[in-house]
């Protein structure tokens, strides 16, 4: 499969844009001497740098893989130390090695050794021409202000690029894209000065020295890949019980997966979404039954009319499901998005009777999900309702039920998309 070729041109300029300022600038930047210590210390960055390379932690999003490592701190740090067109080269050999390695496609290849040569080298540059010569960059208050200031135009650089990049892949805006990886962003931030500082110090007195730099490099990737390990398996957990709900009976099979996968058709056509809320919103239509583990079967596949007392298990689980997710820390947005999936546009709805924009927006857009799959699957007392039917009543319930906009995403999801029309079922969900 040959990517698109709007990503593929932007790959392109992005190769060419790198590769003219290396050939234009690099020459007239400050190189250093050529002798053995200046070759010892580049093996070393270059060795360092790929050993960070291959130690790197994914961020929990499941719709595009973002990574978190601190080998742009050592691509910075050699920078700083050995001058912007040397430190680029340096990234870029580096980045070519993990790349060719890891047998990683070559438009994936062209855009990580690009970025990291780029941003290596306009950092290197600004640090060079701004700070006190002969000084480390923490031997004077000015200097180590120009460090932040280059740790900012790097990591700005970066971030922004695969910004651009990725947002083409996935098919939103870069400015969601970057937002997404805001965290891991703020967290080399705050690495690559840390870094950027110490290892030309350690290297004035010996290039081995820079043996010191990787344990502190150890700590922080067995932290991060610890939360990692506890996040996904916390996840697969929640949602493997989810599963086994759908499965407790043949109206329930594959709801939870319908529901999340209309769901992110909707976000697909609501651009003003965080990528990171929309990562919580499609997390909690993937579980956003779970609470009806503690609801009873009779209440739940009753075939007939439910008595006030059933209505009041059947609507309790909402909360339950909030209040199981309200005890992960990780989870404490995708509570409230589950505690709210059943209120209403008009303020009628349960368990707080919230109205219109009081709504979390993931609340709405699962509302509409969820009743779609109810009204297109066969339950316990009626069989399923053609497509056009079902889109008719979201239609007529729009402004009073449902958010108007959401009708109208959900509506465009489906024109655009009309597979999704497909998935639906020949059994599916119960009492809602």
């Amino acid at each position: 499969m040959h990517p698109p070729g709007h990503i593929r041109s932007s790959v392109i300029g992005l190769v060419a844009v790198t590769a003219s300022v290396l050939l234009l600038l690099g020459p007239a930047v400050p190189r250093p001497p050529l002798n053995w210590h200046t070759v010892l210390l580049c093996g070393m960055l270059v060795a360092l740098t790929i050993f960070a390379d291959f130690f790197d932690i994914d961020l929990p999003l499941s719709s595009v893989r973002i990574s978190v490592s601190v080998s742009s701190a050592l691509c910075f740090a050699a920078a700083l130390a050995l001058g912007p067109i040397v430190g680029a080269l340096l990234a870029a050999t580096a980045g070519l090695i993990v790349e060719v390695l890891d047998r990683r496609p070559l438009l994936k290849l062209a855009v990580n050794v690009s970025n990291y040569s780029l941003a290596t080298f306009i950092a290197g540059w600004v640090y060079s021409e701004l700070a006190e010569p002969g000084r480390s960059p923490i031997g004077s208050m000015t200097n180590l202000g120009v460090t932040i200031a280059a740790a900012a135009v790097y990591t700005t650089i970066e971030s922004g690029i695969m910004a651009l990049i990725l947002a083409r892949v996935v098919g939103t805006s870069p400015w969601r894209m970057w937002r997404a990886s805001a965290a891991g962003v703020m967290a080399e931030w705050v690495t690559l000065p840390t870094l950027g500082s110490l290892i030309p110090v350690l290297e004035r007195e010996s290039p081995l020295a820079l043996l010191i730099a990787v344990v502190p490099l150890l700590g922080p990737y067995l932290a991060f890949r610890s939360y990692r390990q506890i996040h996904d398996e916390t996840r697969k957990t929640i949602e493997m019980l989810a599963d086994t709900l759908d499965r407790r009976d043949p109206y329930t099979s594959e709801h939870s997966k319908r529901v999340a996968a209309y769901t992110e058709a909707i976000l697909r056509q609501l651009e003003h979404v965080a990528l990171e809320e929309a990562e919580n919103i499609i997390t909690a239509a993937r579980i956003h039954d779970l609470g009806k583990v503690s609801t009873p079967d009779a209440a739940l596949n009753k075939p007939g009319t439910l008595t006030p007392e059933e209505m009041t298990l059947i609507q309790r689980h909402v909360i339950d499901g909030a209040q199981i997710l309200g005890n992960l820390s990780t989870y404490k947005a995708t509570a409230t998005i589950i505690r709210h999936h059943h209120e209403r546009w008009d303020g009628t709805g349960y368990p707080d009777g919230l109205k219109g924009e009081e709504i979390p927006l993931g609340s709405r857009v699962i509302a509409v999900a969820d009743t779609y799959d109810a009204m297109t699957s066969d339950r316990v007392y009626r069989r399923a309702l053609p497509h056009h039917v079902a889109m008719a009543e979201l239609r007529r319930c729009a402004g009073t039920q449902f958010d108007p906009q959401v009708v109208l995403a959900f509506e465009r999801a489906m024109a655009a998309a009309p597979v999704y029309q497909q998935c639906r079922p020949a059994t599916a969900a119960g009492n809602d």
